[in-house]
């Protein structure tokens, strides 16, 4: 079985490479000029651009982009997964699904198999990654499926950003809401529900933002990873890990960064959390 993953799982290029993934990348738009998310421009380009006070645009992958992919691995004959960023968040696979049933018009015998996460972020890379891990077991095709989706439901996002303003110019938060935040020192804590972006909890400063985020892992019986990601907030994130290490019995903390599509939205300052809630 071929997996396919799609440039918004936050796993870097060379990665995915290793693990023989195709990615499909996402399209990301400054001063009127296209990149390929990950391949034509980095993060760090991405946050620059926003600290100079441009706003990056980002599009889905087309239809086009899919069928290319899922048809070299039709013409061998090979089974497609492709696991999939949120269809809340981008029409991207919704792209997708137009490229398989476009596909199957002509091809009824494809095996094209798409899974809607509902995840962003290193919450649709840590699914990628379990995949992964089945395919490399050797697993059938439904037990691999039927896996994928039982970690789509386990999956966590915590997230938490430090510039209000930018969320609410991208419409994340109302304008009175964010004026507020900066007045009074309040950090948001998110997470993403059925797909969507949606505010938790309101807190006073950055450590009780990240004190809220380790009692949920706590509450949450989590003893496997956590993956943190963060834009420009690298001193932030290894406050969280080690508050993570301080405070449970996890020792699998890794932290990376926030790709340049999820960057665009979320600005310089985001830290986010992921990890799989398994009733443990």
């Amino acid at each position: 079985m071929q997996l396919i993953a799609d440039s918004c799982s936050d796993i870097s290029v060379e990665e995915l490479d290793r693990m023989e993934i195709e990615m499909v990348p996402l399209k990301i738009t400054i001063d009127d000029r296209d990149y390929l998310d990950q391949f034509d421009i980095s993060s760090t380009e991405v946050l620059d651009a926003i600290s100079e006070g441009k706003r990056p645009l980002t599009s889905q992958a087309n239809p086009e982009d899919f069928t290319k992919v899922f048809q070299k691995y039709v013409d061998r004959k090979e089974p497609v997964l492709y696991i999939a960023f949120s269809s809340e968040l981008s029409g991207t696979y919704q792209s997708a699904v137009i490229a398989r049933d476009t596909i199957l018009d002509d091809h009824p015998d494809a095996d094209i198999t798409i899974i809607d996460t509902k995840a962003a972020s290193y919450g649709l890379g840590l699914i990628v990654e379990r995949a992964h891990s089945y395919v490399e077991s050797g697993l059938s095709k439904d037990e691999i499926i039927s896996k994928v989706e039982k970690d789509v439901k386990d999956i966590r996002h915590f997230f938490t950003v430090d510039d209000l303003d930018y969320l609410a110019k991208g419409g994340r938060l109302s304008k009175g809401q964010a004026f507020l935040g900066g007045l009074l020192n309040i950090k948001p804590l998110l997470h993403v529900e059925e797909g969507k972006l949606v505010p938790l909890e309101k807190h006073r400063g950055v450590k009780k933002v990240h004190s809220s985020m380790v009692k949920h892992l706590i509450a949450d019986n989590v003893t496997r990873e956590v993956h943190i990601t963060q834009a420009n907030a690298v001193e932030q994130a290894e406050q969280l890990k080690q508050k993570i290490l301080d405070g449970t019995n996890i020792t699998d903390v890794r932290i990376s960064t926030i790709g340049p599509t999820i960057s665009s939205h979320t600005g310089n300052g985001t830290v986010a959390m992921f990890y799989f809630n398994e009733g443990v």
